[in-house]
Order: C-alpha cells, then structure tokens, then sequence
C-alpha cells in the first residue's frame, strides 16, 4: 500500500482495541460524559499528547547497539508492522513528503533483566539534551510535563491505608492489560514526532503511544481511570492501579452494610476538606479528615459511590458467592469496553497478592517486598560490591532499587544519605567512574542484612494517635543539650572541642543528640499511649525525621540509633515532630545553662558509647567537670 492511501487510511481506522461506542454508552449511563470530555475524541480521532509541531527534519543516528542486536531489533519492528501499529517501512525522503517536517528519537536495545532472550526497545525522545548544529530541534520530551496530564495513581502508601481500613475476610487480585500504551492512538498531528528510523534510508511512521515519551504513563493513566470509573459505576471496588497495573479488592457481602456506611462517612470528609480532586504535579487525588500527626487522609477517589452486592448476578464457585463480586463480573464489563487484559499477568482473588513489586497479605495484614524484588536486589548489592568504581546510573538504579524498599522499611532512608551524596557528585560527569565513599559499603552491608534476613516487611494498621505529652529538645553551641517533657527536664553538656574530637560535627549534630536523647526518655515513661509528637526548632531534625533521615552525615548516625532502638522495643513505638519557634521551645532555656530545680529532673537515660566521649551530664545529681 502507498503511503499516502496508508496514511489516509490511518486516519479513518485509527488502531486500538477500544470500542468508542461503548465507552459513550457506558460513560452515558454512569453520567460520567462530562467528567471526561476528551476521551472520545481521543479513541475516535486519535488522542493530543502534547509533542511539539516539528519546523526542521531531524533524524539522528541509533545507538549502536540496533547493530549489535540486529536479529532482535528487526523482530521487535516487524511486531509492530505486523500489528499495523507502524506504517512502512518507507524511504525517509518520502515520509518527509507526506508528513512534512519529521523528527526521530534515537533508538537502542537492552536485553531484559531475569528474562533470557527478551529485550526491550527504547526510544530517547529526551535526545538531544541540549540542541546542536547536528541535531538543532529540542527534544520531544523538552517542554512536555506530566502536569499536562494529570491521573490517578495507586501508590504505595494509598493502597496502605486502603487496606488498612477494609473489613476482615477481605480478599484481592491484580490484572494487567497487555501493551497497555500502544492501545493509545495517537492524532495524526503527533504522527512526524514520532517518526522510527530504522537505518540510514528507511523509516516507519508510529501511530500509536510509545514508551519512553513524557506523557506516556499520564496519558493512558486517563483511559485507566476512566475504566475505573466505569467498574465503580457498576458497584465494583475497590479497585485502583499504578500506570496498567490493576488491584481489585473485594469484600464479604456480610461486611458490605457496614463498609458502604465507612464509605459514606469518608465522602463526607472529602467533601469538607477537597471536593474537587487536587493537583500536585501529574496526580490526581481527594484530601479526607487531618490525623494527629497534621498528616491526612488520603484518597484516590471520593467514595461517593456505594459497592454493590453482584453475588447472585451469575453463576460461581461457593467460595466467589461469599463476596460482593468476582473476575467474571470484571469481565461482563471490560469484554464489550474491549479492555486487553494479558491473562499470564492475571493473580485472581486471595488474601494475598502481589501489586507495585510488594506482596500484600490482606489476611496477615503485613506487607513485604516480594521475594523476586528481594532477590534481584540482593543482586544488584552484589554487583555493586565487585567494581571499584560506578558511572551515574550504576548509582541511580542501586538508590532507586533501595529507595522502593523503603516503603516497607522506612528506617532504611537513613541508610540512603551516602548514595544521595553520590548521585550528586557523579552528576555532572555521568560517564566518569568515582569511586564509592566507605560509609556506602557499611550501609550496603545493612541492606544485604535486611534483605537475606527476610526483613523487608512491615504491618499493616491504621495510623497511631499522637499524643501531645509537652517533649520538647534543644540544643546551643555555647553550652549543651536538653529535654523537656511536660515539667520536667535534663540537660547534658557538651566538652571541650565536641566539634572536632574524632569527627567533623556541628549545631545539626547537636540538635540530633537532643532530639535522641528526647526519645530515650520518652520511652522510659509508663504511658499507655505508643505514639508520641515530639517538638523541637530546628528544620533539619524536624523535617528530616519525617523522612526518616537527615542530610548532615553526623546528624543522620544518630537517626539511625534512634531507628535502631525504636525497632529493638518490645512494644509499638511511634514519634512524630513538629517544628516549635525558639521562643516557645521549653528545652530552649536548659540547653544555654538555665537549669531547672533538681527535684524535677527526669529520668536519667545511658549515653551512646559512639559519643560519650562528646558529652557529659549536666544535672546537679550529674558528674560535672
């Protein structure tokens, strides 16, 4: 076929498995045409992501690598021309007579990890970063935002809470669907920024989304959240997702009264606090009511609509009939909508499954990084071990390998701090092996602990209670450290040259001590409340606490002591800050040497033996020098 009647073609018959007509009769009778205005236009003319129009051809040359994976390369692009989502090949000169001005990203081929013989195409739609006589035009992605297109995201922490609140019994399973950004037909005005040159002389025309484009996840991320609509529309739920990756969570009809009237009562916070979605960068989501913590609820959706009961709607295993719905009634839906689900992926309904590379156990209300992640992680750790130097993204894929694993260890951010530090400094030469600091191997030693130890997990449970106890800690320079719960206090004094015995330290140090010594002393009082708000004015220990580290190298070994000793009680133990001005710091007095009276001395607490040689007891009862 010519391209120009291929083209024309295209235009009439865009590809995707999408039935528009029943997204129009659904999104009709759920009354959510309004709500979604651009989504028929995009599954009948081909959806608008934004790529810039294209003034001046640009092609520049693939990575070498297409040569040296040339067999797999030709079979991945003869996939695409088989299921029509490429036009071509045709002669470069020729698309650019049609098209008009074109611009190609580079392309390049990676073997995938843990799956001998596959690999993966990737499209550089970031190239060039910075414009050149050689390739003059910025990149596709330069001024393209996920902003532009905001969506829902089922991360970690939503689906956390939303565990955490459903009734007992409950069960989940996760879908899914195959190819999930090449179902988006793209307009034909995206068609010349998305040009795949395949050598020197021939090109296809893509006509669908492709991965690695700014707006990819985003812009199918609409059509999810449409799909999820629709599934809550016929009483389905709850059900959420990361990018095409779909959990669906039922509940025991008997439970489905009194969940529906949970519901009700969660609408009603958002409809105080957010009643219309907020916006924060690419995400969607509802505010509900403000915890103890200042924190609040969070929510994908607004809870306005009640599950139903579709137990009797079909016939079913007696296990299916004790809850509210099943996988066929997911299917009598997506089927029509033309939804592809890729059945391997399928996990159906258990108390367990798998979602976002976490396994979560809805019966043993605990959450652990699945066994293949702990596995490739160790291996990563590994591999890291065996050179002496790394480039840019040898560090960016450890960090942001151990950074996911953090969701089920927080305390592990405190063991993040030295990659951080050398993300930064191979930044601007991101080809150059620098080699690790030592304290990198020491945390990396952590995490291999954690990980072969089967540690990598976490339970599950409704956020604590803070209490308001008055605990307030300080720190000055001049003279030492200090606590203060309700009327009650303690001060220690920092010796002589504190700063620079064995170490580099500063005020950051010292608050950190303080604010350590404060949790020490809270968990020696008998209190039958766990969680705590502890206050202090300094930013860094205030805000760094709420991300479980601190930036300052001295500071953040005294975080890991505190996480350390959290996690050794043998009770729940929870501590949140809150930032306090000077003036209203109650500790702020006895850390400059205004003592309170020796009857109102709170308990006395052991030093660190890392830093007992730094401080000293300034109590009356203590040994002063």
């Amino acid at each position: 076929m010519g391209l120009a009647s291929a083209l024309e073609r295209r235009k009439r018959l865009l590809l995707t498995p999408y039935k528009p007509d029943i997204w129009e009769q659904e999104l009709t009778n759920a009354g959510l045409l309004s709500l979604f205005p651009k989504i028929l236009a995009g599954l009948s003319q081909g959806f608008i992501v934004n790529f810039p129009p294209i003034a001046v051809t640009q092609s520049p040359p693939n990575h070498s690598s297409i040569l040296s994976y040339a067999v797999e390369f030709n079979m991945i692009i003869c996939k695409e021309l088989d299921k029509g989502r490429y036009l071509g090949p045709y002669p470069l000169p020729l698309i650019e007579h049609f098209l008009g001005p074109y611009q190609s990203s580079p392309l390049s081929i990676i073997p995938k990890l843990g799956r001998p013989g596959k690999f993966r195409l990737i499209q550089n739609f970031s190239f060039p970063l910075n414009p050149s006589t050689e390739s003059p035009n910025m990149s596709i992605n330069h001024n393209i935002t996920a902003e532009d297109f905001p969506t829902i995201w089922g991360k970690f922490s939503l689906i956390y809470d939303l565990i955490a609140r459903l009734p007992p019994g409950s069960e989940a399973a996760t879908r899914d669907v195959a190819e999930a950004y090449r179902t988006i037909p793209l307009h034909p005005s995206q068609w010349p920024a998305g040009v795949v040159k395949i050598s020197d002389t021939m090109g296809c025309i893509d006509t669908n989304l492709a991965f690695g484009s700014t707006p990819a996840a985003s812009a199918y991320g609409h059509i999810a959240d449409v799909c999820c609509e629709i599934f809550r529309s016929h009483g389905i739920g709850p059900v959420d997702k990361w990018v095409d990756d779909h959990i669906f969570f039922r509940v025991r009809t008997q439970h489905l009264d009194k969940y529906n009237d949970s519901r009700r009562s969660w609408y009603q916070d958002i409809l105080t606090h957010s009643p219309e979605p907020l916006h924060s960068g690419g995400r969607l989501w509802f505010q509900g009511r403000r915890r103890s913590d200042s924190s609040s609820d969070e929510f994908n959706k607004d809870c306005s609509r009640p599950l139903t009961d579709l137990s009797s709607h079909s016939p079913r295993p007696s296990h299916d009939s004790l809850f509210s719905y099943s996988l066929c009634d997911i299917d009598t839906i997506s089927r029509p909508l033309g939804i592809p689900w890729e059945p391997s992926k399928d996990q159906p309904f258990s108390p367990s499954t798998i979602y976002i590379g976490f396994e979560w156990n809805l019966q043993a209300m605990t959450v652990s990084l699945s066994t293949p992640k702990v596995t490739k992680y160790l291996e990563a750790i590994a591999c890291w071990h065996q050179r002496d130097g790394h480039v840019l993204q040898d560090v960016q894929s450890l960090y942001g390998k151990l950074l996911h694993t953090c969701a089920v260890i927080p305390r592990g951010r405190a063991y993040l701090t030295g990659l951080e530090r050398m993300i930064k400094v191979c930044t601007p030469k991101p080809f150059l092996p620098h080699r690790p600091e030592k304290t990198i191997a020491n945390d990396l030693n952590w995490w291999q602990h954690i990980l072969l130890s089967n540690l990598a997990s976490r339970p599950i449970s409704s956020p604590p209670n803070y209490v308001n106890i008055s605990a307030f800690s300080d720190a000055s320079s001049s003279f030492g450290i200090s606590v203060v719960i309700g009327t009650k206090w303690r001060a220690w004094r920092l010796r002589p040259h504190w700063q620079s015995l064995g170490g580099k330290r500063d005020i950051s140090w010292a608050e950190a001590i303080g604010f350590e010594f404060l949790i020490y002393t809270i968990a020696t009082i008998k209190s039958p409340h766990s969680a705590f708000i502890a206050f202090g004015d300094n930013t860094g220990i205030v805000e760094g606490w709420l991300n479980n580290r601190h930036r300052n190298p001295s500071a953040n070994e005294a975080f890991k002591r505190i996480h350390q000793f959290i996690h050794s009680l043998p009770r729940k133990f929870y501590i949140c800050t809150k930032y306090v001005p000077s003036e209203s710091n109650l500790a702020d007095g006895p850390s400059r040497g205004i003592l309170g009276h020796p009857s109102a001395l709170l308990p006395d607490i052991p030093i660190p033996e890392p830093i007992c040689h730094l401080i000293e007891d300034a109590s009356p009862s203590g040994a002063l020098s």
